[in-house]
């Protein structure tokens, strides 16, 4: 298996997703948990799977001009709504909603 640098691969990558469509910030948070996946040993989730995600940007499966959403929000639980946007996008808005609700109640 070929290796590439870390750096590379992050450029490589958002470099990519930039041309799909994606805004930069939305490239990055794809970029930093595919290449996450890889530094933890899960290389079937990894940098391989940027040519899928990709593809099915192209193919209309995803939806590189939509942002997540709050549906529902409770002080301790909120319904999201990805907005049919690549997992590690909604992903990281839920999780950085978590921590923020986290941090008022607790």
């Amino acid at each position: 298996m070929p290796l590439f640098p870390v750096d590379r691969l992050r450029e490589i990558g958002c470099e990519l997703f930039e041309a799909a469509g994606c805004r930069a910030d939305d490239a990055q948070a794809v970029v930093d948990h595919l290449v996450e996946s890889n530094l933890f040993g899960h290389d079937s989730h990894g940098a391989i799977r940027y040519w899928a995600y990709a593809k099915s940007i192209r193919e209309g499966r995803f939806s590189t001009d939509t942002r997540p959403r709050t549906v529902r929000d409770n002080p301790c639980v909120a319904v999201v709504d990805g907005g049919a946007a690549l997992g590690p996008i909604g992903a990281t808005f839920a999780t950085r909603l978590a921590i923020d609700k986290a941090r008022a109640h607790g």
